[in-house]
């Protein structure tokens, strides 16, 4: 059966005390088997205020990361980088997730799954004891047929 992943950016936040401008990049691999897909986004500097969720900024378009044969489930590796800049040092944090996403079978239904990842970012250098944890929430949506 055909199916085709799409990746959508949902919401931005962080709550911590390093600084207020951030950029981020997420890396996305796909597994079905034999066949892969991939995708990627990277959000440029801008403001996000800590306690603050919001649209990811510029609205990035949604991408489709897979498209082929899908028999039971699709496994999708996610690979974030975060980084508040600042003007000598920037903090940066990296975290991989997984995730299994079900196919839907013959029905020809649309599978969405929502998915929160968070990486924790450290002040650097490590004088002070400042951090903040910045969460991405991706969506997919996969539609077989």
């Amino acid at each position: 059966m055909s199916c085709t992943l799409t990746m959508k950016l949902v919401s931005e936040s962080q709550e911590g005390n390093i600084g207020e401008d951030w950029r981020y990049d997420l890396e996305v691999r796909v597994s079905s088997g034999e066949q892969k897909g991939e995708g990627r986004i990277k959000v440029p500097k801008h403001n996000l205020p800590s306690g603050l969720v919001q649209e990811p900024h510029g609205s990035p378009e949604p991408q489709v990361v897979f498209t082929g044969d899908c028999a039971d489930a699709l496994q999708v590796e996610m690979r974030l980088v975060a980084t508040e800049v600042d003007m000598f040092v920037n903090d940066v944090g990296k975290v991989r997730k997984e995730l299994i996403i079900q196919c839907p079978g013959v029905s020809g239904s649309t599978v969405t799954k929502d998915c929160d990842i968070e990486v924790a970012v450290r002040e650097m250098p490590r004088i002070f004891p400042q951090k903040a944890l910045f969460t991405l929430r991706v969506r997919f949506m996969l539609n077989c047929g």
